[in-house]
Protein backbone atom coordinates (compact mmCIF):
# COMPACT_ATOMS: atom_id res chain seq x y z
CA UNK A 1 0.00 0.00 0.00
CA UNK A 2 1.68 3.41 -0.99
CA UNK A 3 0.67 6.12 1.66
CA UNK A 4 1.96 9.99 0.93
CA UNK A 5 3.51 11.45 3.73
CA UNK A 6 5.13 15.06 4.66
CA UNK A 7 8.62 15.13 5.76
CA UNK A 8 10.15 17.81 8.33
CA UNK A 9 11.73 17.98 11.18
CA UNK A 10 11.63 17.34 15.23
CA UNK A 11 12.23 21.03 16.32
CA UNK A 12 11.38 20.81 19.70
CA UNK A 13 9.90 18.83 22.73
CA UNK A 14 7.70 19.74 25.80
CA UNK A 15 6.71 18.29 29.07
CA UNK A 16 4.02 15.94 26.98
CA UNK A 17 4.46 17.15 23.08
CA UNK A 18 6.30 17.40 20.34
CA UNK A 19 7.18 20.07 17.71
CA UNK A 20 7.08 18.99 14.38
CA UNK A 21 8.07 21.74 11.28
CA UNK A 22 8.10 21.68 7.88
CA UNK A 23 9.53 25.25 6.88
CA UNK A 24 6.53 27.98 8.01
CA UNK A 25 4.21 24.99 8.52
CA UNK A 26 4.17 23.45 12.27
CA UNK A 27 2.40 20.95 14.40
CA UNK A 28 2.13 20.41 17.69
CA UNK A 29 1.71 16.71 18.46
CA UNK A 30 0.55 16.10 22.32
CA UNK A 31 0.59 12.79 23.38
CA UNK A 32 -1.97 10.93 25.71
CA UNK A 33 -1.29 8.10 28.20
CA UNK A 34 -1.25 4.87 27.52
CA UNK A 35 1.19 2.09 28.45
CA UNK A 36 3.66 4.98 28.39
CA UNK A 37 2.81 8.07 30.43
CA UNK A 38 2.83 10.71 27.65
CA UNK A 39 5.70 12.76 29.44
CA UNK A 40 8.32 9.41 28.97
CA UNK A 41 6.65 9.06 25.10
CA UNK A 42 7.82 13.01 24.48
CA UNK A 43 10.76 13.08 26.29
CA UNK A 44 11.72 9.98 24.16
CA UNK A 45 11.90 11.81 21.10
CA UNK A 46 14.29 14.40 22.71
CA UNK A 47 17.51 12.19 20.81
CA UNK A 48 16.10 12.88 18.17
CA UNK A 49 15.15 16.87 18.03
CA UNK A 50 16.43 18.42 14.48
CA UNK A 51 16.75 14.69 12.43
CA UNK A 52 13.87 14.38 9.72
CA UNK A 53 10.67 12.77 10.37
CA UNK A 54 7.29 11.78 8.48
CA UNK A 55 3.87 11.97 9.11
CA UNK A 56 0.83 11.18 6.97
CA UNK A 57 -0.74 14.00 4.35
CA UNK A 58 -4.20 11.79 5.04
CA UNK A 59 -5.23 8.77 7.24
CA UNK A 60 -4.37 7.56 11.00
CA UNK A 61 -2.27 10.31 12.46
CA UNK A 62 1.72 8.34 12.92
CA UNK A 63 5.84 9.18 13.00
CA UNK A 64 8.13 7.77 10.82
CA UNK A 65 12.08 8.49 11.96
CA UNK A 66 13.18 5.65 9.83
CA UNK A 67 13.56 6.00 5.70
CA UNK A 68 14.39 3.21 3.82
CA UNK A 69 14.89 3.11 -0.05
CA UNK A 70 11.47 2.38 -1.95
CA UNK A 71 11.17 -0.16 -4.45
CA UNK A 72 10.45 2.69 -7.24
CA UNK A 73 12.59 5.38 -7.98
CA UNK A 74 11.74 8.55 -6.16
CA UNK A 75 9.91 6.68 -3.38
CA UNK A 76 10.79 5.40 0.12
CA UNK A 77 9.71 3.13 2.58
CA UNK A 78 9.19 4.06 6.36
CA UNK A 79 8.74 2.49 9.69
CA UNK A 80 5.84 3.66 11.19
CA UNK A 81 5.47 4.92 14.66
CA UNK A 82 1.83 4.28 16.39
CA UNK A 83 1.45 6.94 19.36
CA UNK A 84 -1.58 7.72 21.66
CA UNK A 85 -2.01 11.08 20.73
CA UNK A 86 -4.42 13.78 23.06
CA UNK A 87 -4.23 16.30 20.01
CA UNK A 88 -3.07 17.52 16.80
CA UNK A 89 -2.43 21.42 16.43
CA UNK A 90 -1.23 23.60 13.73
CA UNK A 91 -0.36 27.08 14.93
Amino acid sequence: MVERVEVGTIASVGQDYIIWQNGAKKLCVTFADDWMSKEDRAESFRAFIGKDAAIPVDGPFFIALDFLPGYFDGTARIIKLHHKVASVVAF
